[in-house]
């Protein structure tokens, strides 16, 4: 996707530098004097999905569906003449040419651009193509040229060599486990930056370390302090908990804490004008959101730039550090305030760089919020101005897994009646698993918190196993979706991960499939031989979804190597063992009629373990051969088979024509040259539904023609037969559909 402004004349494809950075990273469309954007790559930054497609991106920005139609089919289209169906593919291709101007206005990417590079004094491209580095430096030297400062430009050499950085902030191990009591989560508001401003710590403010490592060396300069001055102000000084020595402001005022406190004075009252603003002015209200959410990312990045020891222009590893130990310091006095004060009889069970975790036993919510409340003010009158801390949410109850992993029902006030479910770092949020997972486990996590019997998150589980091994599921939420950076990887193709093998693969289809950089390629695991490994069973799933396919989703794998760790990792935190509850679940009886292979003359039986999955009668469920479908007292009575067929398929042909009509509404089917629906879009949910009812009805057609009872039922409903012959034939089916259509 790719939106561009007109140009007389692009510049000639052998005047363009290609280098590594621009392969991964540039829009690699070059026009002279005109800013080109990759709207794909902007995606990437504004939106967490699985796929980035046109259609998966069109469905969470502008909440529609555009049908994926096949580039077989619109050639097909276009060469069939202007008569027929050539407007088709011609209304394809712009209709998608307008989604990406869609997409900008409803994102409202070019004004909120705009408005960055204002207040951050840089271009437009730059915005988007630099880091944050290069934002920070902008506003930096501005200021600094207006207090006389000049800012150094060391050398590789120099960066190399300067002191390393020793400190970092604190991460405690969580005491990992499910609390029922209230949680509270507090948080030190914009830490860093406070931790700047506070401390006036800055390049300009800082004398070097009491011990340095290297003599007459500050970061990646010479520099040797005045004796003189220093024993003037030795009892101004302030000494940072690393052994670095700063002067106060009233000595000097840093340029960093000047310039974060007129960004924070500037973002509230920017928010204060939001607030004034009448409903009517949505325009001046995304402006000012734009210029708020800017000087928000300028000071959140403040401390980055000082730290950057490998790419950055002017890194200090004192001033760094400084900041850093700052931070730590004051969490740390925060943590053994709240644990030592008998008054709350609280215990801090998790802290994380910038905010900590106080459990509170036995107190109901209200008690907790108002408890929240005084930690809060007690805490920040125990520090310098600016530096506040805010009470966030209380958790009630919440599972606690590890560093940066959690999870639990959250109320943000102690009149919130329906409580959020927040997650941070599991699976529920992760994107490197599938929808069977995430789903599965938001659910059983739902059950416990509502009502804390494991019992009934073990009948749950069991519930959706059956299901799994039944085939009663979507197979779109067993769609993994992983980055491919290919050129990256090792020579050999074992070492390949799967997403990686699936696009290998497409590639020899057809050169031009190969995937952008960190492109995202879907693929899904299915059965294999005993004994294959996981890189021989994955597959693209439109090969699964393939009428005639000879794969089957590979449920056991899903569910023991997915479901069950994911969710042992939780549940096993109270004493759940999950492997045990599936191996003692009792085995769903028969399959789906859907997921069993088609038995056609021109089906694909080339899969060994074709020939190992036992059949069972579509009626009663008992076990038959291999080759029947029928038991032997099902098999005697050719009327009730019939009946029984026949109303199995009213059911499917009523869910195709649903679902034929839904896609024809958005645009993905053809009526000029050949009836049918060609959409293939794997971000539609109808798509996976019409696959699976196209594949049952093509099964159950199979089963009426192999026990011969087409003259029964043809005879019942002739001339239903002649009209959903034609139907099935416009979906992609056989012909020996025909035998069993009835209404």
């Amino acid at each position: 996707m790719r939106s561009e402004s007109v140009a007389a004349e692009a510049v000639p494809q052998n005047s363009i530098i290609e280098d590594e950075w621009g392969r991964t990273h540039a829009s690699g469309v070059h026009v002279g004097g005109r800013i080109v954007l990759n709207i794909w790559r902007l995606m990437r930054n504004e939106v967490k999905l699985n796929m980035y497609t046109a259609e998966a991106v069109a469905e969470t920005v502008l909440r529609r569906k555009i049908p994926s139609l096949p580039w077989k089919v619109l050639a097909k289209w276009f060469e069939s003449g202007p008569g027929r169906a050539r407007y088709r593919s011609i209304q394809y291709i712009l209709e998608r040419a307008k989604l990406n101007l869609h997409i900008m206005n409803q994102l409202d990417m070019i004004n909120r651009t705009s408005e960055l590079a204002r207040v951050f004094g840089i271009d437009f491209f730059s915005v988007l193509s630099r880091g944050s580095q290069y934002r920070v430096e902008s506003m930096l030297l501005r200021l600094a040229h207006t207090q006389n400062y000049l800012a150094i430009s060391p050398g590789n050499h120099q960066v190399a060599n300067q002191p390393a950085m020793e400190c970092l902030p604190l991460v405690m191990e969580p005491e990992s486990s499910y609390y029922a009591d209230p949680v509270i989560v507090l948080d030190f508001q914009s830490l860093y930056p406070s931790m700047v401003i506070a401390y006036n710590l800055c390049f300009c403010t800082c004398l070097g370390k009491i011990t340095p490592s290297k003599a007459d060396t500050l970061g990646v300069s010479s520099y040797t302090p005045d004796t003189k001055k220093i024993r003037n102000l030795i009892h101004e000084l302030l000494y940072t908990p690393n052994g670095v020595v700063y002067v106060p402001s009233k000595v000097r005022k840093g340029i960093l804490p000047r310039l974060l406190e007129e960004i924070l004075s500037t973002r509230i009252m920017v928010k204060q004008a939001m607030k004034k603003l009448a409903p009517s002015q949505q325009v001046s209200h995304r402006i000012l959101n734009a210029r708020q959410l800017a000087l928000k990312l300028i000071a959140n990045v403040t401390y980055g730039y000082t730290a950057a020891g490998f790419s950055g222009r002017m890194p200090c590893a004192e001033l760094a550090d400084s900041i850093v130990q700052c931070g730590r310091r004051t969490l740390e006095t925060a943590i053994s305030f709240v644990n030592s004060n008998d008054k709350w009889k609280a215990r801090v069970i998790y802290g994380d760089t910038d905010s900590m975790f106080v459990l509170l036993k036995g107190r109901s919510l209200k008690e907790a919020f108002t408890i929240g409340r005084e930690i809060a003010s007690a805490i920040t009158e125990m520090n310098p101005n600016p530096v506040t801390l805010k009470m966030e949410k209380v958790y009630y109850p919440c599972f606690l897994l590890t560093k940066k992993r959690y999870v639990g029902y959250s109320y943000e006030s102690p009149d919130q009646i329906k409580p959020m479910f927040d997650a941070k770092g599991i699976e529920t949020v992760r994107r490197d698993t599938c929808g069977a997972v995430s789903k599965t486990l938001e659910q059983s996590l739902r059950i416990y918190f509502e009502c804390p019997d494991i019992d009934k998150v073990k009948k749950y589980m069991q519930r959706q196993w059956t299901k799994i091994l039944s085939g009663r599921v979507s197979l779109q939420d067993f769609v993994f979706a992983k980055e491919v950076r290919l050129g990256t990887y090792s020579a050999r193709a074992s070492s390949l991960p799967p997403a990686a093998i699936v696009a290998t693969k497409a590639m020899r289809a057809d050169p031009r499939a190969e995937p952008r950089y960190a492109e995202r390629i879907p693929y899904i695991v299915v059965h294999g031989e005993p004994g294959a490994r996981l890189v021989d069973m994955v597959v693209n799933p439109l090969e699964l979804l393939a009428i005639n396919s000879p794969f089957r989703l590979n449920d056991i794998y899903y569910i023991r190597k997915q479901i069950i760790p994911t969710l042992q990792r939780v549940f096993g935190l109270v004493g759940a063992d999950l492997n045990h509850w599936f191996l003692e679940m009792p085995r769903p009886g028969r399959e789906a009629v859907g997921k069993r292979h088609s038995l056609a003359s021109n089906a694909q039986r080339t899969r060994i373990d074709y020939y190992y999955i036992s059949k069972h009668c579509i009626l009663c469920g008992e076990l038959v051969q291999a080759s029947a479908h029928l038991c032997q007292n099902c098999f005697k009575n050719e009327n009730a088979v019939a009946t029984a067929l026949t109303g199995r398929t009213t059911k499917l042909e009523k869910d195709i024509h649903h679902l034929a009509a839904i896609c024809r509404h958005c645009g993905g089917g053809d009526w000029c040259i050949e009836s049918g629906v060609k959409c293939i879009s794997l971000a539609c949910s109808v798509f996976y539904e019409r696959r699976k009812v196209q594949k049952e009805l093509q099964s159950l057609s199979e089963v009426g023609v192999r026990t011969e009872l087409t003259n029964v039922i043809h005879s019942s409903c002739s001339e239903a037969w002649k009209y959903f012959g034609h139907t099935y034939h416009s979906y992609g089916l056989e012909p020996q559909c025909y035998y069993i259509s009835f209404i």
